[in-house]
């Protein structure tokens, strides 16, 4: 009897440990429904995969997300390429495959402006005010000032720059005269082409990276990658993307020096000292 009770408790303890589950962070690019469509396949699939349960979750802000991964609770995400260099920086993060959309792996950021816009080119930008579509991310933080240092312009040289949060708010603040200039990501443009115009883009970068930390049992952070790049048509059909890539370390080449961008816009400063 009680042979038969120490093997139906390691029984219960086998099965309690398979099953413990994975947080995967999913930071929103503002298409909720969409996200929480794509990443709940992408997370039921890993689950079969892996035999533990992933569970999902979509967050819209990037400090809940570092606030996941310091308190341990979460082992995986998904956002863009400044996300994972402060992961990898802070919480031993390693990127393991960008997710592949409409044929391709990298996106642009863009700087806009209303279609009647006095302001022809990057040049014209100073003076003006600016807004942009996140405090952190890559296509509508880092690359669009990106775009203005290297056309020599830093915060001196502008009226304000602030975040409006996200992509749409950017645009509805060009839209209603509050700033003169956005930078948001370029496919945020697509329900707007008629209203407004683009005055630069940026160079291509990695989007949508799949990250894993590696505090992660090696088998199960070695399971993650198989399951990733041996996934079957039927799922990828159902996340409506065409696949995944392994990270290329030039993806990253044009973007690893964001800080030294970012200290160039001070004003941005303290969302940076809230994660130093």
């Amino acid at each position: 009897m009680l042979f038969s009770i120490l093997i139906l408790s390691l029984l219960i303890f086998n099965i309690s440990f398979a099953q413990e589950s994975l947080t995967f962070a999913v930071l929103s690019y503002g298409d909720t429904v969409k996200e929480y469509k794509r990443y709940s396949v992408l997370s039921k699939y890993l689950s079969s995969k892996l035999n533990k349960k992933v569970d999902m979750v979509i967050v819209e802000n990037v400090d809940r997300v570092f606030e996941l991964f310091e308190r341990k609770e979460a082992r995986l995400a998904v956002g863009c390429s400044v996300v994972y260099f402060e992961l990898k920086r802070k919480f031993n993060v390693e990127a393991v495959a960008v997710m592949k959309i409409n044929g391709k792996a990298v996106e642009n950021g863009v700087l806009v402006v209303k279609k009647d816009s006095p302001i022809k080119s990057i040049e014209d930008v100073k003076g003006k005010k600016i807004t942009l579509g996140s405090p952190i991310c890559m296509s509508n933080c880092v690359m669009p000032l990106y775009m203005l240092s290297q056309a020599g312009i830093t915060q001196e040289d502008v009226i304000n720059i602030w975040s409006s949060g996200t992509d749409k708010g950017a645009i509805l603040a060009v839209l209603a005269g509050i700033a003169d200039v956005a930078g948001i990501k370029e496919e945020s443009l697509k329900a707007y082409q008629d209203q407004l115009r683009v005055i630069a883009k940026s160079p291509s970068f990695p989007r949508h990276i799949i990250m894993v930390s590696k505090t992660l049992d090696k088998k199960l952070y070695e399971e993650v990658e198989k399951a990733l790049f041996s996934i079957d048509q039927e799922t990828l059909k159902n996340m409506e993307i065409d696949g995944f890539e392994k990270p290329n370390p030039n993806m990253f080449q044009v973007i690893k020096n964001y800080r030294k961008i970012l200290d160039l816009f001070p004003v941005l400063k303290w969302f940076w000292e809230t994660y130093p």
